[in-house]
C-alpha cells in the first residue's frame, strides 16, 4: 500500500496528506515501522491534516508533538482538521521564562562529520566579510528619489537599485529604521560602491547620509540632490557619470577564495504550506547547521512566527538571558499589536497558508523555526543589526517575508536561502535569494522561479541530511557567482518595517 500521509511525531493525533485523498479512501501513514490505515471520511486536500481519533471540543490537537491549539467543535476519526474547527491559544509567556540555572536542552542534529567545507570566489572588502557579488548601489534617501535611481541603475552595467518606499514624515523611530536600513544596504559586502540620490527637503538629506555612510565603510560613496542639481535629468547625467566611473574601477577587482567560515546566510520562508514545515524548512535547517559547523553564521528571522513554537526555539539558547530574550520578543510582538487593537492571529496563517494546510499560528510557526537548525543560538539581533557573534543566531522581525528579507540583508547577509510551499517569485537586488521548495507541483508549476526542488524529501527517496549537503553544493555555487532565477530576473524587492503611521 502506498503511503499517502505522513506522522510527524509519535504523538500526534493528527497525520498530513502527501495527496489529495477522496471520502471512503484510504489514509496510510508509518507509526515507526508499522504501517497503518483508515478510512477518510470526508474529502482531504493535498498537505492538510487528517484525524487519527475522535477528537472532542476543546481538546489539543497535536502535530511535532506539539499543540497546534484547541479543537472549536467535535471531529471524528478520519475527518479534515482545518482553520474552521481548529483555533489559536493565547501564550503563556510567565510560565516559559528560565532561571538563572537553566541550561541549553534542545537536541542536537549529528551534522555530517564527512562533509567537508568548502571555499568560493569572493571580493575582499577593506572592512567585514568578503562579497559575492560586486554591485554599484544606486541608492535613494526617499521616495522621491527611487525613481531616478531605477533609471540611473538600468544605464549602468553592473549597477543595482531599490525603490525605497518612506525616508520623509516619519516619527523618530520609523527614521532611525530607516537609516538602519539604507546605511546597512551601503556598507554591505556585496557593494562596492554607492551613489546616493536625495530630493533634499527629506528628514535625512543625501549629505548627511553620505557623511554616515563614509564612516563606517572605506567604499566610494557620492551623492546628488535633485532639487540642488536643477531637476531630474541634471541629476541623472551626473549620477550616470559617478555610476560608470565607479563600475569602471569595480571591474578590476579580482575574485579571491575565502573560506565557507566567511559566510553570514539569512534563511526565510514565505508563502508556506505544509510541506515547508514537514521537508523544505528541516532541509534548510540541517543546512544550517552544516554551515554553523564549518565557522559560518547563520540568521533566522520572522519573530512573529516563533509564537506558538517559542518555547521549543527558545531550548536552542545558549544562555538563559538569550533563552529569555527570544519569549520575550513574542511577548512584546503580541503586546505591540494589542496596544493598536489587533492581534496577530487575525493576519497569521495567511490565506494561503491556510489553503495550504496550516491552520494555526502554531502550527505555522512549528514548521517555521525548523528552518533554523539545532545548533545553539548566539544572539538575539534587533532588525538591520550586523551579528557580533557566530554560528547560528535569530533576528527580531516582522513575519512580512520581504520586509524580513530586508531587515537581514541589511544586517549584512552575503546570500538568502528561502523556503516556500505554495511558491513566491521575491528576490533581493543586493544578495540573491535561493528558493527552495518540497511541494513537487509548485516546483513544475513554478519553475521560473524555484532554484531547488527537495521534494525527494516527502516522497522518502533522500533523507533530510542527505539533502541538506545537496543544498550546501548549491550554495557553493551561488556564493562563487551562480546567478539565482530571481536574481536574473533582475528583482528587487525591499520592505522596510514600521513602527507607526506616517506624520
Amino acid at each position: 500500500m502506498v503511503v499517502n500521509a505522513l506522522l510527524m511525531n509519535l504523538a500526534d493525533n493528527v497525520v498530513t496528506t502527501v495527496t489529495e485523498i477522496a471520502k471512503g479512501d484510504d489514509v496510510c501513514f508509518m507509526k515507526g515501522s508499522e504501517h497503518i490505515i483508515l478510512k477518510a471520511e470526508e474529502d482531504i486536500p493535498y498537505c492538510h491534516k487528517v484525524a487519527l481519533e475522535d477528537i472532542g471540543r476543546g481538546s489539543d490537537v497535536i502535530k511535532y508533538g506539539e499543540s497546534l491549539g484547541h479543537t472549536v467543535t467535535d471531529i471524528s476519526k478520519g475527518c479534515w482538521v482545518n482553520d474552521h474547527n481548529l483555533k489559536s491559544e493565547l501564550r503563556d509567556y510567565d510560565s516559559e521564562l528560565a532561571g538563572d540555572d537553566w541550561q541549553m536542552c534542545a537536541e542536537q542534529s549529528e551534522g555530517n562529520p564527512d562533509q567537508a567545507s568548502f571555499q568560493f570566489w569572493g571580493y575582499r572588502r577593506s572592512e567585514g566579510r568578503p562579497g559575492i557579488r560586486n554591485h554599484i548601489l544606486i541608492l535613494p534617501t526617499c521616495v522621491c528619489a527611487s525613481e531616478s535611481c531605477r533609471i540611473v541603475a538600468s544605464q549602468i552595467r553592473g549597477a543595482v537599485n531599490i525603490v525605497f518606499n518612506t525616508g520623509c514624515s516619519d516619527v523618530q523611530a520609523n527614521t532611525d529604521m530607516s537609516q538602519k536600513i539604507l546605511t546597512g544596504f551601503a556598507c554591505h559586502p556585496n557593494i562596492y560602491g554607492v551613489v546616493i540620490i536625495g530630493l533634499g527637503c527629506e528628514t535625512v538629506p543625501h549629505k548627511q547620509l553620505k557623511e554616515k555612510i563614509g564612516r563606517l565603510t572605506k567604499k566610494p560613496v557620492v551623492s546628488f540632490g535633485i532639487q540642488e542639481e536643477g531637476g531630474t535629468l541634471k541629476t541623472i547625467e551626473k549620477a550616470v557619470r559617478a555610476a560608470r566611473e565607479m563600475a569602471g574601477q569595480a571591474a578590476m577587482q579580482q575574485k579571491e577564495r575565502f573560506d565557507a567560515s566567511e559566510l553570514y546566510i539569512g534563511i526565510e520562508c514565505g508563502g508556506s504550506d505544509a510541506t515547508s514545515g514537514i521537508a523544505s524548512n528541516p532541509t534548510v535547517g540541517e543546512m544550517s547547521d552544516l554551515l554553523v559547523d564549518m565557522g559560518a553564521t547563520t540568521v533566522m528571522s520572522e519573530s512573529i512566527e516563533w509564537i506558538g513554537g517559542e518555547h521549543i526555539l527558545a531550548k536552542r539558547a545558549a544562555t538563559p538571558a538569550i533563552h529569555n530574550q527570544i519569549i520575550e520578543v513574542c511577548r512584546a510582538y503580541e503586546a505591540h499589536l494589542s496596544a493598536a487593537g489587533q492581534d496577530c492571529r487575525a493576519g497569521q496563517p495567511t490565506p494561503g497558508n491556510k489553503a495550504g494546510g496550516l491552520s494555526t499560528l502554531e502550527e505555522k510557526s512549528l514548521g517555521c523555526i525548523r528552518k533554523g537548525g539545532t545548533r545553539p543560538i548566539q544572539e538575539v539581533l534587533q532588525q538591520a543589526v550586523m551579528p557580533s557573534k557566530r554560528g547560528a543566531v535569530v533576528m527580531d522581525t516582522a513575519g512580512f517575508d520581504i520586509a524580513s528579507v530586508t531587515s537581514m540583508v541589511a544586517s549584512g547577509c552575503q546570500a538568502i536561502v528561502f523556503t516556500t510551499g505554495r511558491g513566491t517569485p521575491t528576490g533581493n537586488a543586493i544578495a540573491p535569494v535561493i528558493k527552495v521548495t518540497a511541494n513537487e507541483r509548485t516546483f513544475h508549476m513554478m519553475e521560473d522561479n524555484m532554484d531547488v526542488n527537495l521534494s525527494a524529501v516527502l516522497r522518502g527517496e533522500k533523507t533530510i541530511r542527505q539533502m541538506g549537503c545537496e543544498l550546501i553544493d548549491f550554495v557553493a555555487d551561488v556564493t562563487s557567482g551562480r546567478m539565482t532565477k530571481a536574481e536574473a530576473f533582475g528583482f528587487s524587492d525591499i520592505a522596510v518595517d514600521h513602527v507607526c503611521r506616517f506624520v
